[in-house]
């Protein structure tokens, strides 16, 4: 099945062990991966290239992650997928609030979050990302 989403995943994890696994996870996967460790990155990251889908801690220091989502959504609307991970147990208040795909609540299982993100990754576009438009007459 092909991939529908173009440009990288974009990896936000403040804790490096967590971001170098699932890194190396998707790396295993054929799939280009970005990383970012606090949000400002994850936000300058994302401006300078499209990610295909973003896989965001939700407790990031600084900039949580919902206020990552709305930059992210800001420059590209609702056509960048969410993949959330955290380690608050109010995950479901926090993915919803993003339009999250999935959600996951650390400790989680790695393989289940790959095939999440593939899933994600193989939905197509929202119509409003290919729909042609009309020349201004």
């Amino acid at each position: 099945m092909g991939m529908f989403k173009r440009g990288p995943v974009l990896v936000v994890e403040d804790e490096p062990s967590i971001r170098e696994l699932l890194c190396d996870a998707f790396e295993q996967e054929g799939l280009e991966v970005v990383a970012a460790s606090e949000g400002e990155q994850a936000i300058r990251i994302a401006k300078d290239r499209r990610p295909a889908l973003v896989v965001l801690d939700m407790g990031l220091p600084l900039l949580d992650g919902a206020e990552v989502a709305d930059a992210i959504r800001d420059a590209y609307g609702d056509s960048v997928p969410f993949v959330v991970v955290t380690a608050s147990r109010r995950i479901e208040d926090a993915a919803a609030r993003i339009g999250a795909a999935r959600y996951f609540t650390k400790p989680f299982d790695v393989p289940e979050l790959v095939r999440a993100v593939r899933a994600a990754l193989e939905t197509p576009p929202p119509v409003s990302e290919t729909a042609s438009v009309e020349p201004a007459r």
